[in-house]
């Protein structure tokens, strides 16, 4: 029998079409019985070592600090948002107390006490960082104040608040309230 002659030959050893990648991966040759021999890489020196250490220890440090920062930030517009909402919420009953010291009584008790009131309230919000800003005879700026209506004048400059409904309340930058004013304009041509 011819056995033999169905035995297939062995092959050569031929380098597979990725044994450039190999080359470059640190494979130094590919031997004829295919077993691949690895050139070791060197361990790193001490200072190469310390060098990623480094480098890693500084951008964990760059990763926390903006974390921090982004924190802080976060941390300021949420308390921002509760005290504008607080404030904005206790600024009614402050208009109410002002129209009631305004109003003419002939009990001076009566308006003393309001007027204590008044005084624990405006301080109480002046050490919250909140100020009261009554714009008469200032020019008119629609990020601070509201327009609620517009009058003829031809005693004041045109575009000046010439009266105020209602006080505005600003907290540092922020606006709380506007104030509620009636800016003057300019008289028509033909009268007063």
């Amino acid at each position: 029998m011819k056995k033999d002659a169905k035995r297939p030959k062995p092959a050569e050893a031929e380098p597979s079409a990725g044994s450039d990648d190999l080359m470059e991966s640190g494979v130094s040759e590919v031997s004829d019985n295919g077993l691949v021999s690895v050139e070791k890489e060197k361990p790193p020196t001490p200072e190469e070592e310390l060098a990623v250490l480094k480098d890693k220890y500084l951008r964990l440090a760059a990763d926390f600090d903006n974390y921090r920062k982004r924190q802080l930030a976060q941390g300021k517009l949420i308390r921002a948002e509760a005290y504008r909402t607080l404030l904005s919420s206790i600024l009614p009953g402050v208009d109410d107390l002002h129209l009631a010291a305004a109003h003419e009584t002939t009990d001076e008790a009566y308006r003393a006490g309001i007027m204590k009131v008044i005084e624990k309230l405006d301080a109480a919000l002046a050490a919250l960082g909140v100020e009261r800003m009554n714009p008469l005879g200032k020019p008119f700026d629609p990020e601070l104040h509201e327009c609620l209506a517009v009058h003829p004048s031809p005693d004041d400059e045109p575009n000046t608040v010439i009266e105020v409904y209602a006080d505005g309340y600003r907290w540092g930058d922020v606006v709380l309230r506007p104030a509620q004013v009636v800016v003057a304009q300019a008289p028509p041509d033909g009268g007063v």
